[in-house]
């Protein structure tokens, strides 16, 4: 009798554990086939990281095509680029730090509802075939991203677009207000708007000198006539990081600030005049955006206005 109840006491164990090894192999199942690898998110950023830079290359394109070219309104869409571009660096830096994408949620809503604004605009206004197209591309991925978040797509109702105040200064009203709206911004976000200018003309003059040297202008006068403008841009960025940590109100360091929109104009009808490759002319997007932000702030016109000339 105590042999029987042995042998029914080990079949029961190996029975049970057949039974929990399938449960929880159809659990690990069920897990992999609702989630990404992240192999495949890894993927997905970077090929939403390319088409954002597809994308506001042949949106600035157009742009310097059209009516807008020079006006606040082109700033503004510039802006919104700009700050897709961001967000879009923000959730690749956080991503890769954290183990889980639902630590990344806030992140990705983020580049969603940046990315309806974006919508709005092109679906509100005529831009070139090929800034649409890319567009369309870029807005594929951007929705696949949303999948993998289980987040509404991009155009969504639940997106309420609020431009990001550290990045870019408040859209000027009238001028009685004009000092009010500059003094409102702290000296960390001005810090911080300087540093992103500083990076960000880095990354353009090594761009611009790879195209150069790949150019027909390697080795020519012109070659350095361009690559000092690029040093005349980085010297000014520098000075003032230099005052403005000196100082203590912004409106001492406005001489600095526009010796890097003269500069920084002459750059914008240099690389409207000439083809250096989407990379570079990328670069230069970005820049010219944080230096528009950085002219809001001043109280200044824009990069390209007729006062630089």
């Amino acid at each position: 009798m105590r042999e029987k109840i042995k042998y029914v006491t080990a079949g029961l164990t190996v029975l049970f554990a057949i039974l929990v090894f399938t449960d929880t192999g159809s659990a690990q199942r069920r897990a992999r086939g609702n989630a990404y690898s992240k192999q495949f998110v890894e993927q997905l950023l970077e090929r939403i990281e390319e088409r954002t830079d597809a994308f506001s290359n042949q949106l600035n394109k157009s742009l310097d095509r059209s009516r807008l070219d020079g006006s606040s309104t082109e700033d503004n869409i510039a802006e919104r680029v700009s700050e897709l571009e961001n967000a879009t660096d923000e959730l690749r830096r956080e991503y890769d730090h954290n183990d889980t994408r639902v630590e990344n949620s806030q992140e990705a809503r983020k580049i969603l509802n940046t990315a309806t604004e974006v919508n709005r605009i092109i679906n509100t206004r005529n831009f070139s075939r090929q800034s649409e197209t890319s567009w369309v591309r870029l807005r594929t991925e951007l929705n696949t991203l949303a999948r993998v978040y289980r987040l509404p797509a991009v155009g969504a109702r639940s997106y309420r677009f609020v431009a990001a105040r550290g990045n870019v200064p408040a859209r000027n009203t009238v001028p009685a207000r004009r000092a009010a709206i500059i003094r409102g911004y702290s000296q960390q976000q001005v810090e911080e708007l300087l540093e992103r200018i500083e990076e960000r003309a880095d990354d353009f003059t090594d761009q611009l000198n790879k195209s150069l040297d790949r150019s027909r202008l390697d080795g020519t006068i012109s070659e350095d006539n361009i690559a000092e403008l690029a040093r005349d841009l980085g010297d000014s960025t520098d000075e003032l990081r230099r005052e403005f940590d000196h100082n203590d109100t912004r409106g001492e360091n406005r001489p600095e600030t526009q010796r890097i929109l003269g500069v920084a104009s002459n750059i914008d009808r240099l690389m409207k005049s000439r083809n250096f490759g989407g990379q570079t002319e990328s670069t230069w997007v970005r820049l010219r955006t944080e230096i528009n932000a950085l002219a809001k702030l001043y109280g200044l016109a824009a990069v390209g206005a007729r006062s630089y000339r």
